[in-house]
Parts: C-alpha cells; sequence; structure tokens
C-alpha cells in the first residue's frame, strides 16, 4: 500500500505541540526546546543594575534576551489587560542560531479558555552579540532575506545599552552583528522550488500500486511494469506506472511534490510487434475520472484485468490515491474498445448506488474491482466495503464482497448470484516486456 503520511515536513510545527493545540500558525519543523519561561514575574526590569565584567562572554545569555523580551510593547500590553503571557525559547535547525535565540510568545490566559485565534502574540529574534530584539514573520521570506524589523521602545533601549556595557559590546561588533540574517542560510528565490528527480532503481511486476515510499522511509523511483496480457483477436497489452521520487534542493523552502505518478497502457495490434500508447496520465484527459458523478484526480496505478471473449475489450482498474494524505485507495473500472480505439470511463460508482437495495444502503462508500466480462460482454465487477475506521461509527453497507454486471449502454447494473465465478478469457505471457 502506499504511504499516505509524508513523513517529511517542510515546516517547523513544534511551537503549536508545546502549548498542545495543533496546527495554530506556524509551519516551523520541529525543534529542540532549549528554554521555557516559567514566569514572567522577577524579570530584570529597564532600571536594574549592571556592572561591567571582564571574564563574560561577549555574548548576551539567554535570560537577558528573556528580560528583553518580557519588555516588548506586546507583552506589555497583554499583561496590563491581566492576562498571563510566557515564551519559549527555541533552537530552530534551519535558522541562525548561532547569532539568535529564537522565541515564540504566546497568551496563556487565551491558551486556557481555548482562544485559538489569540493565542499567538508573535515570534520574535534576540540578536546574542547586539541585544537587538527583531519581530519576524513565520514564512519563506526570511529564507530569501527577510529578517523582520528591530523592535524599539525607551525601556528596552536602557537595557540594551546596559547589557552592552555589561559584556563589553562596542560600536564595533554591533555594525559586525546587527545585520546577521535570521536564517541559516539564504535561498535565492529563483531556485527554492529546485529538485533533483531520481533515477529508477527499484523494478517490479505489479503496475497496480507502485509508491516512492512503500514499506521505506527512504524515497525511492520505482517502475512497475505489468505482463503482457493476449486477446482471443490478437491484440496484446500491457500496462505501466512510474513513482518518480523527488529530492528538494532547499528542504527550508521546496513545498512541490516529493512523489508523482505517471501511467501508461501499451496496445499491439494482430500481427504487429511494435506496441503503441494507447492511455497515458500525462494527458489532461487522462488525470482524472469521474467517480459518483465527481471528478476524482490523482490516478496513481493501473491494472489490466482481461479481455472480453471476442477479444475486442480490454478492461483494466485505474488506481486513485493522495500522497500526504490519510484517503483510500479507489479502484475505478475503465474499458478499451480496440475496434474503435477509444478509452471508455462508465461511472459504475454512480449507477450502483440504488440497485440492489437488499444489499447496498444509502450514504455508504463501496470499493469497486472489475474482475471480467461476462460470455455475452457485459463487465463483471465486485462491490465491497472498504476498509472501515471502528471509531467513525459507520455501519456496514454490504454484509459481504458481491459480484455484479454492468450494462455499458444501459447503465445498467444487475446483482449477480454471490457463488459466481468470472471466467477469464485473456492469456497471460510469463516472458518480460519488450521495449515500447
Amino acid at each position: 500500500m502506499p504511504r499516505k503520511n509524508c513523513d517529511f515536513l517542510r515546516q517547523f510545527i513544534g511551537v503549536t505541540l508545546l502549548c498542545g493545540l495543533s496546527g495554530l500558525l506556524l509551519w516551523l519543523l520541529p525543534f529542540s526546546q532549549v528554554r521555557a519561561s516559567q514566569s514572567t514575574s522577577g524579570l530584570a526590569s529597564a532600571g536594574a543594575s549592571v556592572h561591567r565584567d571582564a571574564n563574560l562572554s561577549p555574548t548576551i545569555a539567554v535570560e537577558e534576551a528573556e528580560d528583553l523580551i518580557n519588555l516588548l510593547p506586546a507583552t506589555k500590553e497583554l499583561r496590563a489587560k491581566g492576562m498571563d503571557v510566557k515564551w519559549d525559547a527555541q533552537a530552530v535547525p534551519t535558522m541562525n542560531n548561532r547569532d539568535y535565540y529564537f522565541f515564540w510568545v504566546y497568551n496563556v490566559t487565551a491558551q486556557k479558555e481555548r482562544d485559538i485565534g489569540s493565542i499567538s502574540v508573535g515570534n520574535y529574534a534576540v540578536n546574542k552579540h547586539t541585544a537587538d530584539v527583531r519581530v519576524w514573520q513565520v514564512s519563506h521570506d526570511v529564507f530569501h532575506g527577510d529578517d523582520g524589523v528591530l523592535v524599539t521602545t525607551n525601556e528596552l533601549e536602557r537595557l540594551q545599552e546596559e547589557l552592552r556595557k555589561k559584556h563589553g559590546i562596542d560600536s564595533t561588533s554591533i555594525q559586525e552583528y546587527r545585520f546577521a540574517h535570521l536564517a541559516k542560510r539564504i535561498i535565492p528565490r529563483e531556485a527554492a522550488q529546485s529538485a533533483v528527480r531520481l533515477p529508477i532503481t527499484e523494478r517490479s511486476k505489479d503496475a497496480a500500486e507502485v509508491s516512492c515510499w512503500k514499506t521505506s522511509d527512504h524515497l525511492i523511483s520505482r517502475l512497475g511494469r505489468s505482463p503482457i496480457i493476449s486477446s482471443s483477436a490478437g491484440y496484446r497489452a500491457f500496462a505501466e506506472a512510474e513513482a518518480i521520487a523527488f529530492r528538494p534542493k532547499y528542504r527550508e523552502t521546496y513545498s512541490g511534490p516529493l512523489c508523482e505518478n505517471r501511467i501508461k497502457l501499451f496496445l499491439a495490434k494482430a500481427g504487429e510487434s511494435s506496441f503503441q500508447v494507447i492511455l497515458e496520465s500525462g494527458q489532461s484527459e487522462n488525470e482524472c475520472v469521474t467517480v459518483g458523478g465527481t471528478d476524482s484526480c490523482g490516478v496513481k496505478g493501473i491494472q489490466p484485468v482481461d479481455w472480453s471473449r471476442d477479444g475486442r475489450f480490454l478492461v483494466a482498474n485505474l488506481l486513485l490515491w493522495q500522497y500526504e494524505s490519510d484517503s483510500s485507495v479507489t479502484s475505478v473500472p475503465i474499458i478499451y474498445d480496440a475496434g474503435k480505439s477509444e478509452v471508455l470511463r462508465p461511472d459504475v460508482y454512480r449507477f450502483f448506488e440504488g440497485y440492489c437495495p437488499n444489499q447496498a444502503k444509502e450514504s455508504c462508500d463501496f470499493e469497486l474491482v472489475a474482475q471480467g466480462f461476462s460470455p455475452e460482454g457485459t463487465l463483471v465487477f465486485s462491490a465491497s466495503m472498504p476498509p472501515i475506521d471502528p471509531s467513525s461509527g459507520q455501519a456496514s453497507c454490504l454484509d459481504k464482497k458481491r459480484p455484479f454486471l454492468f450494462e455499458l449502454g444501459a447503465n445498467k447494473t444487475t446483482c449477480l448470484p454471490s457463488d459466481y465465478k468470472v471466467r477469464h478469457y485473456g492469456t497471460w505471457s510469463s516472458g518480460s516486456v519488450p521495449k515500447p
């Protein structure tokens, strides 16, 4: 089964986990907590007395950086309204932790009241070498050199001056470090979405469910190519699916896909040795199929099933899923008419619901999978329930997996006996597939 939840996250989300609320404002990558503030009381004020010590480091300590955060206008304003304000000091892997302390300031009162929209006060960076305080927006722009703006107040400047005297920070040091970038590295905008396409390193005979992840967290490119299936009329067909993995050049800013699938269906006419592409997902009309009256995109795999008895029609299942989601795999039958050289896409999901009322109920999910053809050339498919999450409370729509007939011209579904056996008319070859 393809992996739906990509382990790779391009954004730092650790801040929201600290306050127990997921999905809050920040997209930051997971980062380690350096030191969370315990209280906003008892911190040094701008009028606190400091004395120069020749043995002190030329960089300010994190506790002193917190004293500066305590004097922020936003912090003081909320506290004046009787609200409790705290902050977390964080070491962000992709940021310039050598020169800055990074803080997320949040409203504890709003957090307790579960007022999600009012929890975040802002993100601030304190320069270790200058005591400057910057407010910055968490976005990709920081990796392009947007370093936010300096926060200045009279009270803040007095404490900054005293800290500079205490640590021997002179004008030369201030000039050297004041404009250090917040990000660890600056990325050119034109290269922000650059990614390297990884070559195919694994091959299989399965073109149905080909993924860059499969059972491993390590992304690789894979190719699945089915065996050849021949019809009684001399047609031969096979399917191919590629899962191409991408390695971002800059993980900080990349928002493109980590894996892309492409499918192809090949056909060789009777008496011909070469195969031609008859279906390809790269073409706009093949990117989506209709499922239950709605266009569903994300075709990732293909599974040839069988030829009809007269050798004219080929039925296959298209498989749809979305990477980085919890959605399940959806199977959608399609039919290729070799006589007319066209692909038929019957919306069996739409016409199935409402038939066989003793077996099917309204407003439930079905999994419809093509099984082959009847001797008369009618499509045979099976209907079953997809895996159900017990916590969802969803009732089973079918008592068991059942076979059905679907007449293309009439869009008519007919129940078949549960013990119905599908006959197969195509012949699978065991040899290797020639290059198209």
